[in-house]
């Protein structure tokens, strides 16, 4: 089983760049298209919020037009910036989930191959803020769920990491209730990964009896600044995130935007 996870792709209205400098657009473009090169081909592909820079409706239509007419085949969560009811209105996978400002909180079931597999997707957009939150009544509708899916193999997919990245300008804006979620997961040993975005740099932790991780970003990724530093991003290219899931586990896997090539070694041949 192959989940592809692109995150925080920041898309602008048509013609405008990130700081003048990305092309967020075309980055998210070429981050699709690869995945058609994969073998196999994704299961899933997730998208982990931020999905535009603003949430106006001008960059959800140019968001439209980069995502293509396959928009139910992807699994979204929402993240900071992104307005719920207009990726409610853009989705039809989400149209029925909750109204107006309730979280996008929603559960995938599927059984490929004979297996019973979950992905459990947590809104953890506070609208207005960069930071996020899960209060009570969502932690309480996770633990229900999870409680009901004790049998099957589980992925809790989520915008903001649950962790601390050691990264003080984006741990500013964090993940507020990330204690109880772990309290909450740390139940359930068939919960084989959390997979989060947000920190625009890859990141992985032992936390709530499970592992978590935090994809880079298709547009930019940070710097990893640990002394305090303020805000900085690298020239590093947008990447995404490859998860290989099987009934050991989950293996996560970072691969850069574009062209890379491949060639084969001598002894190999």
């Amino acid at each position: 089983m192959l989940v592809a996870q692109l995150s925080d792709p920041h898309i602008f209205a048509r013609g405008k760049l990130m700081e003048g400098v990305v092309d967020t657009a075309a980055n998210l473009s070429l981050a699709l298209a690869s995945l058609k090169d994969l073998a196999p081909t994704p299961d899933f592909v997730v998208l982990t919020g931020y999905l535009v820079n603003d949430g106006q409706p001008d960059q959800y239509d140019h968001l439209k037009d980069v995502l293509g007419s396959s928009l139910d085949s992807f699994i979204v969560a929402a993240g900071n910036h992104d307005d719920r009811a207009r990726l409610r209105a853009l989705f039809p996978q989400l149209s029925s989930v909750g109204s107006g400002d309730d979280p996008i909180d929603y559960v995938v079931d599927a059984e490929p191959d004979g297996r019973s597999l979950s992905l459990i997707v947590l809104d953890t957009t506070v609208p207005g803020e960069h930071a996020g939150a899960l209060d009570a009544t969502q932690l309480e509708w996770l633990d229900r769920q999870l409680g009901e899916r004790c049998d099957r193999e589980v992925l809790i997919v989520q915008h903001h990491p649950p962790f601390k990245s050691g990264i003080n300008f984006m741990d500013t804006y964090g993940l507020h209730g990330a204690e109880a979620e772990a309290a909450v997961v740390a139940k359930y040993p068939n919960v084989a990964a959390v997979i989060s975005g947000h920190l625009h740099r890859p990141a992985t932790a032992a936390w709530g009896g499970t592992v978590a991780f935090a994809s880079p970003s298709t547009a930019a990724q940070v710097s990893p600044s640990f002394n305090g530093e303020t805000t900085s991003y690298t020239d590093e290219p947008g990447m995404l995130s490859l998860h290989w899931w099987t009934e050991e586990g989950v293996a996560s896997h970072v691969q850069p935007i574009g062209d890379c090539g491949r060639w084969v070694p001598e002894w190999a041949k």
